[in-house]
């Protein structure tokens, strides 16, 4: 499963216009397979400095099903909705780990490779 985390602000004066993206966004995530697993306003930072307004967390099957979004036709027709009524957007895909243990795991795989590095470096 893909994850695609999306922070935004809406610029003041322009929320009609990005609810327009919201409605005609929603069809063609439903199209391709995908969920929105949160939509939602942000409450409070609990930590860090993240100042975005608004959060989108969107599931997809696969990297293939976000592509396949993001080169849709009807998506590409809509992207300027958003992106003239939205600021300080960041979007990230993730890739999930089913459990913590694997998240972990890959993390030590990660310093093995590394060690090797390290290894390599002095010779």
């Amino acid at each position: 499963m893909i994850i695609v985390l999306n922070l935004l602000d809406v610029v003041k004066g322009k929320e009609k216009r990005y609810a327009e993206y919201l409605r005609k966004v929603q069809p063609i995530l439903d199209r391709v397979g995908a969920r929105v697993l949160l939509y939602g306003r942000a409450r409070m930072v609990y930590m860090g400095s993240a100042t975005q307004q608004y959060c989108g967390i969107i599931a997809y099957q696969s990297l293939s099903d976000f592509r396949r979004f993001s080169n849709d036709p009807e998506y590409k027709a809509i992207i300027q909705l958003r992106d003239s009524s939205t600021e300080n957007y960041v979007m990230t895909v993730l890739e999930d780990f089913p459990t913590m243990n694997d998240a972990a795991d890959f993390l030590e795989s990660l310093a093995g490779d590394e060690k090797q590095d390290e290894k390599q470096d002095e010779k």
